[in-house]
């Protein structure tokens, strides 16, 4: 194999495809990244998967010399970044290593073969739509879904369902403690709904612009999203997956108030930074007359604020407790006035900017207390000292 790339293209297009690498004992060939150098039709492809998820760029009117296909290790992005000449030479050499040259600088590095590779063998879709600005909604969404789940029976926490129905796109995810549901209008020019890893969602958010236009269709199992020199592919989701619009339906607003968004935000964040490591993070909020309050208490410290609300039905002088990370995650994504609305078990509802997010209530917080330890006192038993006779 030996071709020459356009350096800058060639580090752009290995940094887009790293996005899907995933280090992996079973197949190490998916630690890398698959080049393939066809000369009779002057592409360069460059793939990067997970197995579940594939990014291919395609580099075209590249000058390729001799067809061949190679597995290299993410290192390549620093080389090439470090590489100064404009364009860079790849060509395989004896005992499965390749030189790079570019200037006057060369790299000489070791390749796997690709027979293990697996590649991405998803014809173009038949029927597609065309999409534009989705970054908004994966951002305002996919942090609800559960990233760290691995209880195959609880998989569907870990996806986003993205739904374009009739100019409007909607998004929606839950963990099963918060519940995210967000639209947007002019986002799709037809009807199609997918289910998707959150993971999936958040390389897609990285590796495409919010005024770039995709084309988008389902082959099989998989998603596809396509641009001109670039193919995503993800798996979807297939089971039974809980929808978070239905949940709120059984929703029965008992208290309710309208403050800023970003003064609660900072409210809540700031009476969370008095939490050490070990404390149990949890933010007691109540509704009062003309106010929102907010309090939070460790074992050294407590600390409470109010900002002023608007439409209020008071709660409970007691309030209601939640956890402080999905109020943080949850208000860090709204602006303007935000519609607070509470069921009479606690289960909170806010509103804004065309997003919903459904936080569960927990228990009071949980202080906990060190036990005193008593000291144990040791006696030293101080060594005997002797001295030696001195002969006369």
């Amino acid at each position: 194999m030996k071709f020459t790339v356009n350096r800058l293209l060639m580090y752009q297009a290995v940094k887009t495809v790293l996005k899907a690498v995933r280090p992996s004992r079973e197949i190490p060939e998916i630690g890398g990244i698959l080049i393939e150098a066809d000369a009779l039709r002057g592409v360069l492809t460059l793939t990067g998967t997970d197995v579940r998820t594939y990014i291919q760029r395609r580099l075209r009117q590249e000058h390729i010399e001799e067809s061949g296909s190679i597995i290299l290790t993410p290192v390549l992005a620093d080389m090439l970044r470090l590489l100064a000449g404009e364009d860079v030479v790849f060509e395989s050499g004896a005992g499965n290593t390749v030189l790079l040259s570019s200037d006057k600088c060369r790299y000489s590095v070791p390749f796997l073969k690709d027979e293990k590779f697996p590649k991405m063998l998803i014809p173009f879709p038949e029927d597609t739509i065309q999409i534009k600005g989705i970054n908004s909604l994966i951002r305002r969404t996919v942090f609800a879904a559960d990233s760290d789940n691995t209880d195959y029976s609880k998989a569907a926490l870990s996806y986003v369902k993205l739904s374009f129905h009739g100019g409007m796109t909607t998004a929606q995810a839950t963990d099963g403690r918060c519940m995210a549901i967000t639209a947007s209008p002019h986002c799709a020019d037809g009807n199609l709904e997918l289910i998707l890893h959150e993971k999936a969602l958040t390389i897609l958010d990285g590796i495409v612009k919010p005024d770039e236009e995709l084309y988008v269709g389902v082959v099989g199992k998989f998603a596809v999203f396509m641009k001109e020199d670039m193919f995503f592919s993800t798996m979807l989701f297939t089971g039974d997956y809980l929808e978070a619009g239905k949940v709120l339906e059984n929703f029965h607003q008992a208290y309710a108030a309208t403050v800023d968004a970003k003064q609660l935000y900072e409210l809540v964040s700031t009476l969370s930074a008095i939490f050490g490591a070990d404390d149990d993070k949890c933010v007691d909020l109540r509704i009062e007359a003309d106010r929102v309050c907010v309090q939070v208490k460790t074992a050294l410290s407590a600390s409470s604020s109010h900002i002023p609300a608007a439409a209020v039905t008071p709660t409970p002088a007691e309030g209601f407790h939640y956890q402080a990370r999905l109020l943080i995650n949850c208000l860090r994504h709204l602006a303007g006035p935000v519609q607070i609305r509470i069921d009479q078990r606690g289960f909170v509802l806010m509103e804004a900017n065309g997003s919903r997010y459904f936080i569960s209530p927990r228990g009071p917080v949980r202080i906990a207390k060190k036990e005193d330890k008593q000291e144990k006192k040791t006696q030293k038993v101080p060594k005997a000292k002797t001295t030696a006779a001195k002969a006369a």
